[in-house]
């Protein structure tokens, strides 16, 4: 990007901050302010587009505020959403989380029973064994 072309998106970037906040600095978010006010200082075009949003703030600040007609403010409110209301009380809100854990726990006890250690060909040599850890090594018994 050239000198120009940077200074152009500078440009733009700052014409966009001034139609979402205005010609003045101190509405401006903080972590863009300095490179407004920096771009200000050096760019005469910045300076005409903010004295062009001045004198915009200017006649939006002059203009009347006028109340919004009753009915509308009626179709507003009509047309608004209703919250839901709360069924069950205490017992619904806790339905969903009850129903998670019984079918954790379900899924627990099934893959313990079905993927048990103790189960198959292994199962001969690990009572063998545990046998002789408990009376020691003894030849004579078979299993």
């Amino acid at each position: 990007m050239t000198g120009t072309d940077t200074e152009r998106a500078a440009l733009a970037r700052f014409e966009a901050l001034l139609d979402a906040y205005g010609a003045e600095p101190r509405r401006w978010p903080a972590d863009r302010r300095a490179a407004a006010e920096a771009l200000l200082a050096r760019s005469p075009e910045a300076r005409a587009l903010q004295a062009a949003a001045r004198r915009l703030d200017a006649l939006l600040d002059a203009a009347p505020a006028a109340p919004a007609p009753a009915h509308l403010v009626g179709r507003v409110i009509a047309a608004a959403p209703r919250p839901r209301a709360r069924r069950g009380g205490w017992l619904a809100a806790w339905l969903k989380p009850a129903a998670g854990i019984a079918a954790a726990a379900l899924l627990g006890l099934a893959l313990g029973v079905i993927v048990s250690p103790f189960e198959g060909g292994a199962s001969e040599v690990a009572d063998a064994d545990s046998v002789t850890l408990a009376i020691g090594d003894v030849p004579e018994i078979e299993l």
